[in-house]
């Protein structure tokens, strides 16, 4: 009957490791929450960050000259420009090997459409969506400060994101991208739309 050496160091399991890169600031803030929820208990390491505005396809360009030696990059974008410009960022995504989510037409449809039970907002436009959003959850004097991270987890607790994950594939793909990263080729194709 041996015992085990105490003193001995357990191997570390090596983490995987994903960026995403959303489009602004809102995009930001949503991820966080998103990661402070789900990527906790998960063995994958979670890089957010966001870009600077500008054409669709710069979110596409700057996560693929982020350094690091990320297992998977992923790119949140907004679906409210022209078809033409979409289409650029999906075939550079597919070039460098990033997924895009697109939410259509804006994060902000994707978010009432979680709050609305999977209610769907893409014939609505971008700044009817974001006026609504504004309206009903978070005033305008308090978008993009701490005020919003704030109210994001106020808004968005994890049981109604676990129960409206089912009905969004966009929210859906940024959980499994934070929980289960093991077979994404198979899981994420190389665009997801709501």
């Amino acid at each position: 009957m041996s015992r085990s050496n105490p003193y001995k160091k357990k191997r570390r399991q090596t983490k995987s490791t994903v960026l995403i890169y959303g489009e602004g600031l809102t995009e930001e803030i949503f991820l966080k929450h998103l990661k402070q929820v789900y990527s906790k208990a998960g063995n994958i390491a979670v890089t957010i960050r966001k870009g600077r505005g500008g054409s669709v396809d710069n979110p596409v360009v700057n996560a693929s000259r982020y350094l690091g030696d990320f297992d998977r990059r992923f790119v949140v974008i907004d679906d409210d420009r022209p078809r033409q410009e979409i289409m650029k960022a999906e075939k550079k995504a597919a070039r460098q090997n990033i997924t895009i989510f697109k939410n259509t037409p804006c994060i902000e449809a994707t978010m009432l459409s979680i709050l609305n039970n999977g209610k769907r907002y893409s014939q609505k436009s971008t700044s009817w969506c974001k006026k609504e959003f504004e309206l009903s959850h978070v005033s305008q004097n308090k978008r993009g400060g701490l005020e919003e991270r704030l109210e994001c987890k106020k808004i968005f607790p994890k049981k109604l994101l676990d129960e409206q994950r089912k009905r969004n594939k966009i929210l859906n793909g940024l959980i499994l991208t934070m929980t289960k990263i093991k077979n994404a080729n198979s899981v994420f194709p190389v665009s997801i739309k709501t």
